[in-house]
């Protein structure tokens, strides 16, 4: 356990170093809305699906590769982050709340990632003679969508809403990432202590 734990302390301080010289340190709130939109679109193509019952599988190749797609912005969503938080002052109430966003974060990648497990163990039944086989993932017969899926899907999607809400009260509530310069002189706001 060792091992793995250095191992990840020894990425995350190359991310850091590399990152915060490439990347402005505004990149996390310029990359936070694509999960956001992705995972919210995939729920809804996904209850479109159970509703209209599409015969030609669109909706369900549709939703996968929201979710596909949903997953890889949360993990840039999450790197982003990291970056981002090495440029801010911290007071305890906002470490407190990254430490609720952080936490709300990574279930939402949990919840999706669950989602995405269960999709790709799914297989589409095998076609009737005479029937094209239609679309499946690397044509292994897997991908479908399911119940639980969608369930994971919908749970993902609850924490992404409430992580960004936690991420909207940290920038409008505390002026987490807001210059000091630009709150003084904003009207009705006080300087946030360090």
């Amino acid at each position: 356990m060792g091992v793995l734990r250095a191992l990840w302390v020894g990425l995350l301080g190359a991310w850091v170093r590399v990152g915060t010289r490439l990347f402005p340190p505004t990149i996390h709130p310029m990359v936070v809305h694509f999960p956001i939109a992705l995972l919210w679109v995939t729920l809804l193509i996904d209850l479109l699906a159970w509703v209209g019952g599409s015969r030609d599988r669109f909706l369900d190749r549709a939703g996968f590769w929201m979710l596909s797609l949903s997953l890889l912005a949360i993990v840039g969503a999450g790197a982003a982050g990291v970056l981002s938080e090495q440029y801010v002052r911290w007071t305890p109430a906002t470490r407190a709340i990254l430490s609720a966003h952080q936490r709300d974060a990574a279930l939402t990648g949990v919840f999706a990632l669950g989602a995405w497990l269960v999709r790709w163990a799914a297989r589409y039944p095998a076609p009737a003679r005479g029937e094209r086989a239609g679309w499946s993932l690397a044509g292994s017969g897997r991908g479908r969508r399911t119940w639980l899926s969608t369930l994971l899907v919908l749970g993902a999607t609850i924490m992404v809403s409430i992580t960004g809400t936690l991420g909207g009260s940290m920038v409008y509530g505390h002026g987490v990432g807001i210059p000091t310069r630009v709150l003084a002189h904003a009207p009705g706001t006080r300087t946030p202590r360090s």
